[in-house]
């Protein structure tokens, strides 16, 4: 298990053509559309990629487009990742979006009680008998099955974990708030969940999780700007992958601006260690074998002795170390951190505001 959150985006995510690269490239998003359409009776895909953007003005069409584009990011991610994370939470529709990557309910099913739930929920701002939708929405609630118990989504009712289906009734029952959100996040940092990952339409989750903390390393699945940024991301194989995060080492040591020009030293701190960072990589890059922990050590030492050697200040190497573990998520860049403090206090330089 991932010491890792799933998070599931809800209501804003939306937009035209969301999901279209996934559909065009991946057989198993392809399958979640199709069996959107069956579901709904109706082409959600055709109205998501190719409609008008008035088509998501409506609030029924809307839920079911984003929980079907969050599958659709998910079911890919597991293909090409495989991973079990410690937990699933998602804002508002998210939450059901949650539910269906922890297997705790069908996709159809959820398909089927968020349509159902847009609806009568919108009747409620007209109906003058809200005991009566009240009533509607708990037999509604009542009747989605859950397929095995829930033990690792946390529910943003009371930012716990589910305990049961009650809970779910208490989600789907009262209005959702930013403060709920909050205690959410702050229950996976209190269980020592500081990496998450966002999948699905969008990033709008990232800055949300950041403003509860900072220290947080967030990585997002999509972009509305970047059609192919997901694409790219799982054809590279980006996330867990060590034999990645050296080529991005790599990059990191050649591009940061050099301020050591005694060219003996230079060569000996950072010519040197470069290359046998190089060999490293050079014996994995083209083996679907990932390094070992003693040559990701070795290559960490290699890259600090780089850093230090091109005398590179102590907060751009701490940002430099951040981007690779929100890059990557690899647990080694933990390594890297504990390496630099170590070095900064043998130069004796202060690291009390470093993360």
């Amino acid at each position: 298990m991932h010491n890792i959150a799933i998070l599931l985006p809800g209501i804003g995510s939306q937009y035209l053509k969301m999901g279209k690269s996934m559909y065009d490239n991946y057989a198993s998003a392809k399958r979640v559309y199709d069996m959107a359409d069956e579901c709904l009776g109706y082409q959600l895909r055709e109205r998501m990629m190719y409609g008008d953007i008035k088509e998501f003005n409506d609030q029924t069409f809307v839920p079911a487009a984003i929980l079907t584009t969050s599958i659709a990011f998910f079911t890919v991610f597991q293909d090409v990742f495989n991973m079990k994370p410690a937990y699933y939470a998602g804002r508002d529709i998210g939450e059901l979006s949650a539910l269906v990557c922890s297997g705790a309910i069908d996709f159809s099913d959820a398909l089927h009680f968020i349509v159902e739930h847009s609806q009568i929920t919108l009747s409620q701002n007209d109906a003058s008998n809200k005991e009566e939708i009240s009533f509607r929405l708990q037999e509604l609630i009542a009747k989605l099955p859950l397929k095995k118990h829930v033990k690792n989504v946390v529910t943003a009712v009371d930012g716990k974990i589910y305990t049961g289906s009650e809970d779910v009734v208490k989600v789907m029952l009262q209005p959702y708030t930013q403060t709920r959100w909050k205690d959410t996040i702050r229950y996976m940092m209190d269980q020592g969940i500081y990496r998450y990952i966002e999948i699905g339409p969008s990033n709008m989750l990232r800055s949300q999780v950041l403003d509860v903390e900072p220290a947080a390393r967030v990585f997002t699945m999509d972009y509305e700007g970047d059609p192919y940024y997901s694409t790219e991301l799982f054809k590279k194989r980006k996330l867990f992958n060590k034999t990645y995060l050296l080529s991005r080492m790599l990059g990191v040591a050649v591009s940061v601006p050099n301020h050591n020009f005694d060219d003996t030293d230079y060569v000996q701190n950072v010519v040197t260690p470069y290359n046998q960072l190089k060999d490293i990589y050079d014996k994995y890059s083209s083996s679907n074998e990932q390094p070992s922990d003693s040559h990701m050590a070795d290559a960490s030492r290699y890259f600090m002795q780089i850093m230090h050697g091109k005398k590179t200040d102590a907060n751009e190497i701490n940002l430099r170390l951040s981007d690779l573990q929100e890059e990557t998520l690899v647990e080694d860049v933990d390594m890297f951190i504990e390496l630099n403090k170590a070095a900064l206090l043998t130069k004796g330089t202060s690291f009390s505001d470093m993360s």
